[in-house]
């Protein structure tokens, strides 16, 4: 499974310049996710959607304070 990520958006619409860290934080979260839907015990499903939003939050925040 492959997860292609728009560019960002500001709140008044324009894309905001591409950010390698936050690039890099986002690919973890792909990873993660994949991980996820490849899991059949639960618990360990849960925990990989779990990183993975937690990587998209950290990937998010960098974005805002870039």
């Amino acid at each position: 499974m492959t997860m292609n990520f728009l560019p960002s958006r500001n709140r008044s619409g324009w894309i905001e310049p591409s950010d390698g860290k936050a690039e890099g934080l986002r690919a973890h979260a792909a990873e993660c996710r994949e991980l996820a839907n490849r899991c059949w015990h639960e618990e360990s499903k849960r925990r990989y959607e779990e990183l993975a939003h937690q990587w998209l939050e950290l990937a998010e925040q960098r974005q805002r304070s870039a």
